[in-house]
């Protein structure tokens, strides 16, 4: 699963959650709008658990604008508890696999330079992958001789 991928498939889950806010990918605008989502990629880790797939651990950045302190609070309420109700996201690449959601906290809100609220929240997700394996013909046919013993 590519890293691209899994950014599209937290930016749907908070389109899911959050249908009338507008969202942003990776860079914060310079005047964010009130109603505004920013889903940032943080940090990757990766460990290798058998040796037929590894896992990834993931840090997203989930960051909130709101005109209010109280908004921008109860926003980041909502996607924590949709977070903890579901555990897992859905990815978007038509993989039967998910986003497993291992943790989520958020800060205190803060005033920003344009008069708006906001709210930074880390997103801890896991991925697993499975290794590439190599493959082998089939067989195609079984020959069976029988010898009877004298």
């Amino acid at each position: 699963m590519a890293l691209i991928d899994d950014i599209v498939s937290v930016e749907s889950f908070v389109k899911a959650k959050f249908p009338t806010a507008t969202t942003v990918k990776q860079t914060v605008p310079k005047q964010p709008a009130a109603g505004t989502f920013v889903i940032r990629f943080q940090n990757d880790s990766r460990e290798s658990e058998t040796a037929f797939h590894f896992r990834t651990d993931r840090d997203y950045q989930i960051v909130y604008f709101g005109a209010r302190a109280d908004e921008v609070l109860a926003k980041m309420d909502a996607l924590s508890t949709a977070l903890y109700q579901t555990q897992i996201i859905p990815r978007t690449d038509g993989s039967l696999r998910y986003v497993r959601v291992k943790s989520f906290a958020f800060s205190q809100p803060f005033k920003t330079e344009n008069e708006l609220y906001a709210c930074i929240g880390v997103l801890s997700a896991q991925t697993r992958t499975a290794r590439d394996q190599q493959t082998y013909e089939k067989i195609q046919n079984v020959y069976t001789r029988f010898i009877t013993a004298p």
